[in-house]
């Protein structure tokens, strides 16, 4: 298979089930999209970015340091966007205050748990070498 076809296969695989999510969620499909965001970037980022993972082809610094600023950007303006459309929608919903008020002492907790989990997932350290030099075998006379 060529190579600019394989990546447009895998390209339309990869995106299948954001689309699917955008046109059965309608407005709120972005807000459930945004859910998921950091866990795509940052798996990839600490994978590029490991001289474990990927040894002498690792990332250099300046590609590392421009690609978690442009990381970190982006999912802090996912997390303000979901905090901003939750804090929207318990102000101008048509639920009755104490159900407002139960709904973010259940939402909170899990907001900050799931805060907590991308920063687990940053901060985790990577702990499993799977680069493996390259085997050398010399000539034997025989």
């Amino acid at each position: 298979m060529k190579k600019w076809v394989r990546n447009i296969i895998s390209r339309c695989i990869a995106i299948t089930h954001s689309l699917i999510v955008s046109i059965i969620g309608g407005s709120q499909g972005p807000m459930i999209l945004s859910f998921e965001l950091p866990f795509a970037p940052i798996p990839l980022l600490k994978f590029s970015s490991s001289s474990i993972k990927m040894g002498p082809y690792k990332n250099s610094i300046i590609v590392i340091v421009i690609s978690w600023i442009l990381g970190i950007g982006i999912i802090g303006i996912n997390l303000y966007y979901l905090i901003t459309s939750f804090v929207d929608w318990l102000v101008h919903n048509d639920v009755p205050k104490l159900g407002n008020v139960f709904i973010g002492i259940i939402v909170l907790p899990l907001m900050v748990f799931y805060i907590i989990a991308v920063i687990y997932l940053t901060c985790k350290k990577d702990i499993v070498v799977t680069y493996v030099e390259p085997q050398t075998y010399e000539a034997t006379d025989t």
